[in-house]
C-alpha cells in the first residue's frame, strides 16, 4: 500500500472512533436505572442527638429567662463534632424586646442539656 492510503485509512479510523465517543452507552437502557455520581451519602445515624423539640423548648425557656418575648422558632440545625457525631443544636429564635423585633441564636449542648443565648 502506498503512504497516501495509510494516511487516509488512519484519518478515517480516527474520525470514526472520535464520532463514537458521543454515542450513548447501551448498557443502561433500563428506564428505571439512574446512575449515581460521587461518594455515597450516609443516612443520619439514629443515635444522633435528642429530638429537636427538646432543644427548641430549652431555647425558648432560655429566651424567656433572658428577658425576651419569644415569638417563634425560625430554624434549627444540628452541629457535628469530631467523628461526625452530633454535639449540639443551634436554634434561631424571633424575639421581641423593648418594642424591637430581632433574631437571636441559641445553642443547646447535648452533653450538658443547657441552652445558651449566643447573640444579643
Amino acid at each position: 500500500m502506498t503512504m497516501k492510503v495509510w494516511i487516509t485509512a488512519g484519518l478515517a479510523a480516527s474520525t470514526l472512533l472520535a464520532a463514537c465517543g458521543a454515542m450513548p452507552d447501551a448498557r443502561y437502557r433500563d428506564p428505571f436505572y439512574r446512575p449515581t455520581y460521587g461518594p455515597p451519602v450516609a443516612n443520619p445515624s439514629p443515635g444522633g442527638g435528642p429530638a429537636p423539640d427538646q432543644a427548641e423548648m430549652a431555647c425558648v425557656a432560655a429566651g424567656h429567662d433572658a428577658g425576651f418575648d419569644v415569638e417563634r422558632v425560625v430554624g434549627t440545625r444540628e452541629l457535628m463534632g469530631p467523628q461526625a457525631t452530633a454535639t449540639s443544636r443551634d436554634v434561631m429564635l424571633r424575639v421581641r424586646r423593648g418594642g424591637q423585633s430581632l433574631e437571636v441564636r441559641c445553642n443547646y449542648a447535648y452533653d450538658t442539656g443547657q441552652a445558651r443565648i449566643m447573640t444579643l
